[in-house]
């Protein structure tokens, strides 16, 4: 037989010879010859249909001694090792043909059992040629698909069937299986790696589709095969010519599967300008044709553009690390300096006493530790400080009991102290008090027993008291002072009896009454004495040194501790890389990175060069493969080399993320760090190790070691609370306890006024590097090779480094070291943000010293939902707890007025502005800290200030003797005053150290109101916030009378604290003067109070209440200019920096001094200059992003699917990324869809998208440039531009390529607003009466159609003043229609299309009925136009001088107010306008008496038609209240 026939029958069947079947098989090889030479054309002429596979077939009997032959021939070289090795049996098979294998052929003789027929062998000798040509095929095939390997030929598009539609997933998919089969029978290097590529994707989920080439894998089909394609499919028996396919110049598929080592910003470099780019696109017949596809038309800055003068954070960090000096060396010393001390090594005592320097404390709130309290700090030992744990033991509970007044009476009290000499302190006087309380003791005694309560102690004490419990008299009295051990249950707060009406202080914790008895305010040192050191194996804690304390009278503060240096702490930065676990959406921990300080201080600053000296630094990185992967070749080599040059281990590799666990937790033992710091570590990185620690089931004795208690427990691990501030959860905080938390995201939002707390913004912001983002989704991929993974660990150790240096730059530690001492609560909760605590505590100190009995302390549950609600701007701030079951009834039936809803009192005096713009100075005049200021003014105190029991605000008090508040404002601002002194003189770190010294002084004095007014606050007063913000009003209003009927100056706005004067001078000098001359005729007025110069303004902008821009200058002589912003958009947050960049562009030509007409050309210009660049792809992607912040968790908020950021947030959530937690700032693009008919095909909420998303898909996705235009630029600019003449919003808007007549429609409303409060029969001119009205619209009786009507003026007056109605109706139809009556559009032959009276009346009174449903309505809208918040239901907030019912829900991030959309004057007006359109009869008054009579008739006759009409609207008109006066609201009697 021929080659062709050879060739030609290999893919069929084999079967026997029969002859008529041979003739068959020769005329179909001739028919398939055919369609080979004639092409393309041939082909779809010619329809081969295999009837009969074509074979040369020879008698089994040979076939089966060739195939012996065969094999053993073959046998003589072909190894089969073992089943892994290639074996031939003998028999023929071609791998060259692209055949259609059946998955059961293989050893089988087909589906019926049948044998197969077998194929004519070729000559021997021709084997050998044969074998090359088959492998220089397999090589051509490789080639063509791009890589010599076998496995590609399964998955190419050669191989798979012409017609189908398989995307890359599914082809990826196919791929990974065959090179699972080969890699398992012929694992070489190569698919070694390739599987741990593919074990990294499994791992991970899977990323979004790769933009690294453009070019589309398009199945390519041979021009023979097009006959044989039916519907789209193969049919079973193909036959196909394969002698041209090798010879066939063919494009390979162009990246078959994403190039997982591509790095994150690979897609910004393939980034065009142009909105569209060429791509080839490969034709069925081999051409390429070349195809337009859409881009994203933005700039994505490539990594080399990118922030090109910023220094990399990366580089940084291995700039301090790189030669060794703080890999390990010294800072390994440092670490392990605690082996040369032992247990047994002695205290340095001092006095007997062992002094000790506390840094964090914490107690067992619940269990059989109960009331112990447990004290970390440094102890010195050998010249070195160390860890220490105090445990102090037998904490007694100390409950105040409020007796009747008939236990100690007053004459008789009284009489006793006259008869005593030393007061209570004489035996006498005890005993005469204890007989009197002899009734209580006994009644107590009997509740104590009723709870299982046996060992206590009584005994009568004078107490003050001074709060706001109406139940309780108020001033000092004798009360019984009950003591009993915290291991004894807690007495019902509500608890009462015969002979005393409420106990105080049953659920005050033992740490409290620690620190507030033993005087203990913040880090300090204490002594310790008659202690007992634990031996090894009875500790509790993790610390070096332990000792024991039986009595809490033991301690005390070492008065000369300014003769002890502060101890340094050990400070370790911790940063976690993390995958997400797509099964149970968790994240898996793969690496974590620990950069420890070895001496930090805490008492000053430091300077990067002194933290990051040789010695102090020491860093650790622990990381584990891939579930079912090893690691890449060579990353063990590597690690071994870093270990050795740094001289301990610096790299650790573990098998499971257990190991990984436990190496860490003993890292973080060994170096016995006081201080944990991180970026959001509160928040994900503890939440994620403890989890995970917990999942693993990592034993207790390694996982308390995060912390420094052991423990055999994990605490009940929350969720964490989901309020900003609110700082780690209790259960993370209870693991940790002994170790100090610093999250420096909690910093940094307390501290700065950012975008974005992101680590990469604040380190571009504040630190000035770059950082490198490395999501959870591009770990996996990091895992192909040992450069990726070391990468890696660089970039952990990065984070770990800038939260450290954050730390540091913001100086955290030593500012709320200051601010605990000054306050003398738990440094641990300052670090953590708790603002109200450190108040709290302040007071606690001062009133205890003053043996006051302080409030209780709420339960827990209610001063978390109180938290809620305050920090949630949609809530009202001073709005009382709900009932909740959990809450002590005690709160609610004391005061029953915290039970009322809605504002609680009005807040400071907001003037409204004299809007416009002034090129004269400006002078800003503030008051210095004025609430404080008012309270030492005034004497406002608890102590001082009688509250009157039915709510109305107090008198101020009378009392000459200085309050508690006042007094220790004073101290805090006479220290103030002192450090700032200091201050001036100072330089260097002491500078820094004394400014740190006052920031916390000043921040500690202007807290001091705010525990007033908060309604959830320990020391909650109304009635004294109240008078505070009363007498502020008030000082604000006669300052502003002062300067302006004294002194003459124009005030053109005030606010709180604050007034501006118009001085009408150019002469900074001269306004300087008035400045001064103000400041003194104010303050001459006061004793405490001040007002001060706090800026001149060169230009200012006026816009709104708390909206003004102005051109600040210096006070310091030097005449610097500045511009500065108070609540405009460019300075929100969520405005995008393109709007930002815009406004302040208009703004800087605003406050420029040019003219008028000069100002807005240039605005116009630049605006259709940002316009076309937008259009035209040409402005950068990061100008679209806007950035808005959660209130509350992303699956909390009620109307998610409106709210943009929020659907970004739950996306991003689900995908596993942090950062996506309550308080967090989420950066959002809105976007349209490019294969989409609709450009804003859904919301904005559903087409809002991450960053992220846009850069690594950028052909799915368009910004929607309108969107930006309308609602983004559009909004600020015309707000900006509102009082320059000479532009308007609707030419703004066509400078921006909008549609102006919808911003036309925004004038006109405004327009009518301002006339609806004018009488409507001042306005002579119909058209511009009823302008904005809606036309009367009839309904065809025959037709349905419907037209407007005109009024019935247009019969008289020839250019139809029915306009209004409707401008496109010509004057003809108008008079044709009142002399028809009749549909205008049916034929006049219609009887049916008449309109007749009754059908005119009913459809102008469905017409009238209609716009009084919309009054009712009730619809209220923001008139902030970046708002647009509207609302059914009334406001019932008031903020300063507003009225009920106009604040906008969303302040404060909105300043409008809200208007209602459909006014009474608007209906009135409608209505009077229908009444209009068909009086006749006011026609023809307004008519001189000569043009009446031609229209006299006519009117007559059309009276009899409409007069129905106009009785029903005029009576519906008369109904409303707008238009009738009462005479009794204008006048009085006399």
């Amino acid at each position: 037989m021929d080659e062709g026939s050879a060739d030609a029958g290999a893919s069929g069947r084999r079967s026997r010879a029969r002859g008529s079947e041979a003739v068959a098989r020769s005329a179909a090889l001739e028919r398939l010859r055919a369609i080979r030479d004639g092409g393309a054309r041939a082909a779809a002429a010619v329809q081969v249909r295999i009837e009969a596979p074509i074979y040369d077939t020879v008698a089994e009997e040979d076939y089966a001694a060739l195939v012996a032959r065969r094999r053993k021939d073959a046998g003589a070289f072909i190894v089969d090792d073992d089943g892994l090795g290639y074996a031939d049996d003998g028999r023929e098979e071609d791998w060259t043909h692209r055949t259609i294998h059946s998955s059961s052929d293989e050893g089988s003789d087909g589906e019926d059992g049948a044998p197969r027929k077998r194929k004519q062998p070729r000559p021997q000798s021709k084997r050998p040629p044969q074998q090359s040509a088959a492998a220089a095929s397999l090589s051509a095939a490789a080639a063509m698909m791009g890589k010599q390997r076998l496995s590609s030929m399964f998955t190419s598009s050669v191989f798979r069937k012409p017609g189908s539609d398989r995307g890359r997933d599914s082809s990826l998919a196919a791929d990974s299986i065959v090179d699972d089969v080969i890699a398992e029978f012929a694992p070489d290097d190569n698919d070694r790696e390739e599987r741990r590529r593919r074990v990294g994707r499994v791992c991970a989920p899977a990323p979004a589709p790769t933009t690294t080439a453009h070019i589309k894998a398009e199945n390519v089909a041979v021009d023979t095969a097009m006959a044989f394609r039916s519907d789209n499919v193969f049919e079973a028996h193909e036959v196909s010519d394969h002698g041209n396919d090798m010879d066939m110049e063919l494009k390979p598929d162009v990246e078959m599967e994403p190039k997982l080592d591509t790095p994150l910003g690979a897609s910004a470099e393939l980034a065009n300008n142009s909105n569209s780019l060429e791509e080839p696109k490969q034709e069925a017949n081999g051409e390429v044709k070349i195809e337009k596809v859409h881009r994203l038309n933005a700039k994505i800055k490539t990594e080399d553009s990118r922030n090109g003068d910023m220094a990399s954070a990366t580089a940084g960090w291995m700039k301090i690390c790189g030669d060794g000096d703080n890999a390990g060396g010294e800072g390994a010393v440092a670490a392990n300096s605690n082996t040369g001390v032992d247990e047994s090594s002695e205290f340095e005592l001092k006095d007997g006493a062992l002094p000790f320097y506390i840094l964090d404390a914490y107690e067992e709130p619940f269990g059989a530790n109960s009331g112990t309290v447990y004290l970390f700090g440094k102890v010195e030992v050998g010249k070195r400080f160390h860890s220490c744990c105090v445990v102090v033991k037998n904490m007694q509970r100390c409950i105040y009991a409020i007796p009747s007044s008939s236990i100690f009476p007053r004459d008789t009290i009284s009489r006793l102290e006259k008869n005593s000499t030393t007061s209570d302190s004489s035996p006498s006087l005890r005993a005469s008090l204890h007989e009197l309380a002899s009734g209580l003791k006994s009644e107590i005694a009997d509740k104590l027993s009723d709870f299982n309560v046996s060992n206590f102690a009584m005994t009568p004490v004078k107490r003050n008291y001074a709060f706001e419990r109406t139940d309780l008299p108020n001033g000092e009295q004798y009360v019984l002072k009950i003591n009993y051990p915290y291991k004894d249950p807690a007495l019902p707060t509500d608890l009462r009896g015969q002979h005393f009406h409420a106990l105080l202080g049953t659920n005050n914790s033992a740490l409290e009454l620690l620190l507030i008895k033993r005087k203990i305010k913040g880090p300090s040192w204490l002594s310790i004495s008659k202690f007992l050191a634990c031996p090894a194996t009875q500790r509790v804690s993790w610390c070096k040194f332990e000792v024991t304390v039986d009595s809490p009278k033991d301690i005390s503060v070492l008065m000369t501790s300014t003769t002890l240096e502060v101890p340094p702490v050990v400070v370790a930065a911790v940063n976690l890389k993390t995958i997400i676990n797509e099964k149970h959406n968790v994240h898996e921990i793969v690496s974590a990175s620990v950069i420890c300080c070895h001496r930090v201080k805490i008492d000053s600053p430091m300077r990067s060069e002194d933290w990051q000296k040789r010695g102090m630094l020491s860093h650790f990185t622990v990381m584990r493969k891939l579930e079912g992967s090893i690691f890449p070749i060579g990353l063990s080599k590597e690690s071994s080399d870093r270990n050795q040059k740094a001289g301990s281990n610096v790299l650790a590799l573990e098998s499971s993320e257990r190991a990984l666990l436990n190496r860490l937790m003993i890292e973080l033992s060994k170096l016995d760090c006081d201080v944990l710091v991180g970026h959001n570590i509160s928040g994900f990185d503890l939440d994620v190790l403890l989890h995970r620690a917990q999942t693993c089931k990592v034993p207790s004795n390694m996982w308390s070691k995060i912390g420094r208690l052991r423990r055999s427990v994990m605490p009940r691990l929350t969720k964490g609370n989901t309020l900003y501030g609110s700082g780690a959860s209790p259960g993370i905080m209870s693991c940790i306890a002994g170790r100090l938390l610093c999250d420096t995201y909690l910093c940094s939002r307390d501290l700065l006024k950012e975008v974005s707390y992101s680590l990469t913004q604040l380190a571009e912001t504040q630190l000035k590097k770059e950082r490198k983002e490395v999501s959870p989704h591009d770990i996996p991929p990091m895992f192909q090779s040992s450069g990726a993974l070391l990468k890696l660990v660089e970039y952990g150790e990065t984070d770990a480094c800038l939260a450290l240096e954050l730390m540091f730059h913001l100086s955290v530690l030593p500012l709320t070291r200051q601010l605990t001492n000054i306050s003398g609560n738990l440094w641990g909760k300052t670090l953590q943000g708790s603002r109200a605590q450190r108040v709290e505590y302040l007071l606690l100190h001062a009133f205890h010293a003053r043996k006051f009995i302080v409030p209780d302390k709420f339960a827990r549950s209610k001063e978390f939902n109180s938290t809620k609600r305050k920090m949630n701007p949609d809530t009202e701030a001073a709005r009382p707890d709900e009932a909740d079951p959990s809450i002590d009834d005690e709160g609610h039936h004391v005061d029953q007025g915290k039970t009322k809803k809605g504002p609680s009192y009005a807040g400071g005096l907001v003037l409204e502005p004299k809007k416009g713009l002034y090129d004269k100075y400006v002078l800003l005049l503030d008051f210095n800290s004025l609430y404080p200021s008012i309270i030492q003014e005034y004497n406002i105190c608890f102590t001082t200030v009688d509250r009157s029991a039915d709510g109305n605000v107090p008198n101020l008090p009378a009392s000459k003797t200085t309050g508690v508040l006042p007094e220790l404002l004073k101290s805090l601002v006479e220290r103030r005053r002192m450090v700032k002194s200091w201050l001036k003189t100072a330089s260097g770190l002491k500078r820094q150290q004394f400014d740190i010294q006052q920031q916390a002084l000043k921040l500690t004095a202007n807290s001091m109101y705010g525990c007033l007014g908060f309604s959830n606050s320990r020391f909650y007063a109304k009635p004294l916030a109240e008078l505070i913000t009363l007498q502020g009003r008030e000082i604000l209003q006669n300052t502003v009378d002062l300067v302006q009927n004294n002194l003459n100056l124009e005030v053109i706005y005030g606010d709180t604290d604050s007034i501006m004067i118009h001085t009408g001078l150019d002469d900074i000098s001269r306004a300087k003067g008035i400045a001064g001359k103000v400041i003194q005729e104010v303050n001459k007025k006061y004793r405490c109070l001040e007002i001060d110069l706090d800026g001149i303004y060169k230009r200012m902008l006026l816009l709104k209440k708390k909206k003004y821009a102005a051109i600040k200058v210096a006070l310091d002589g030097s005449l610097r200019e500045n511009i500065e912003r108070k609540g405009l958009d460019m300075v929100r947050r969520d405005w995008s920096l393109l709007s930002k960049e815009i406004g302040d562009f208009c703004l800087n030509q605003i406050l420029s001094g040019g003219s008028c007409d000069d100002v807005i050309e240039s605005i116009h210009s630049s605006l259709v200059q940002v316009q076309e660049q937008m259009r035209g792809g040409q402005t950068e992607l990061e100008k679209y992003i806007i950035t808005k912040s959660l209130t509350k968790a992303p699956e909390d908020y009620p109307d998610a699917k409106n709210q943009p950021h929020v659907q970004v947030a739950l996306r991003l959530k689900q995908n596993g990324y942090s950062g996506c937690s309550a308080g967090d700032t989420v950066p959002y693009i809105i976007c349209s869809q490019q294969d989409s008919e609709s450009t804003h095909s859904g919301g904005i909420a559903q087409r809002a998208r991450h960053p992220e998303e846009l850069k690594r898909n950028p052909d799915k996705w368009m910004i929607d440039i309108d969107y930006y235009l309308s609602q983004q630029i559009h909004p600020v600019v015309s707000r900006l531009c509102a009082s320059i003449q000479g532009t308007s919003p609707a030419r703004l808007a066509e400078c921006l390529g909008l549609d102006s007549s919808k911003f036309q429609s925004r004038l006109t409303e405004s327009d009518n607003q301002d006339t609806s409060s004018m009488l409507l029969s001042v306005i002579d001119d119909e058209d511009e009466r009823y302008r904005g009205c809606e036309p009367l619209r009839l309904s065809c009786p025959s037709c349905s159609t419907t037209f407007d009507c005109p009024p019935v003026s247009s019969l008289i007056i020839g250019s139809s003043s029915g306009n209004v109605s409707n401008p496109n109706e010509g004057n003809d139809a108008s008079i044709n229609f009142w002399r028809r009556m009749r549909c205008p559009r049916c034929p006049d032959d219609t009887d049916e299309s008449r309109v007749s009276p009754a059908v005119l009346a009913n459809q102008m009174k469905r017409q009238a009925d209609s716009f009084i449903n919309l009054y009712y309505k009730g619809l209220l809208m923001c008139d902030d136009e970046g708002c647009k918040y509207s609302t059914h239901s009334v406001n019932l907030r008031v903020m300063g001088d507003s009225e009920r019912g106009t604040i906008c829900p969303n302040y404060p991030r909105c300043n409008g107010h809200l208007v209602r959309q459909y006014t009474e004057a608007d209906l009135y007006r409608q209505l009077s306008y229908f009444c209009y359109v068909v009086d006749a009869t006011r026609c023809l008054e307004k008519l001189d008496q000569k043009a009446r009579l031609p229209f006299e008739k006519e009117f007559a006759a059309l009276s009899q038609t409409i007069n129905l009409a106009l009785m029903e609207v005029q009576k519906i008109r008369d109904r409303c209240a707008f238009g009738w006066v009462q005479l009794k609201d204008l006048a009085i009697s006399i």
